[in-house]
């Protein structure tokens, strides 16, 4: 069986399993645990990270072209222009009800947030904690 045989197969062998053992083999192949998705997202992430391993992935020249092109790619490089940073004013509470628990965060003066007693620069590492996956801390906190 030649390799791209012996890939296809493996590949193919993810359509047969569960949830529970495609979790099971992300956490093998990534060193972590996934989020909250579904089996055809997991499928399609494995199939890539075993495709990467075997074949291998991009080689450094090719990093630096890519990144070479996106320097020069105006779509590649949009800033927000004239957008100002969102201040929170000290003393601000934001509090998100999230699977029937009331999660509170207090905004500090150095633009710091406390929850739970610890402080964190950023909501999204607190929205990650809370949730235990990734999520954009604005959003999750509903903050325009």
């Amino acid at each position: 069986m030649n390799r791209n045989d012996f890939i296809k197969k493996q590949i193919a062998g993810l359509e047969n399993a569960d949830i529970t053992a495609l979790k099971g083999q992300f956490r093998e192949l990534y060193g972590f645990e996934c989020g909250a998705t579904n089996a055809k997202n997991l499928r399609s992430r494995i199939a890539y990270k075993m495709q990467e391993l075997y074949f291998g992935g991009l080689s450094d020249a090719d990093k630096a072209m890519l990144d070479a092109i996106a320097d020069k790619d105006p779509a590649a490089n949009l800033r927000a222009e004239g957008m100002k940073p969102r201040v929170f004013v000290k003393g601000t509470r934001l509090c998100r009800d999230w699977k029937g628990k009331t999660y509170e965060v207090l905004v500090h003066q150095d633009g710091r947030f406390e929850y739970e007693g610890e402080i964190y620069r950023s909501l999204t590492s607190i929205a990650e904690k809370i949730t235990g996956t990734h999520w954009n801390g604005k959003k999750f906190f509903g903050v325009k």
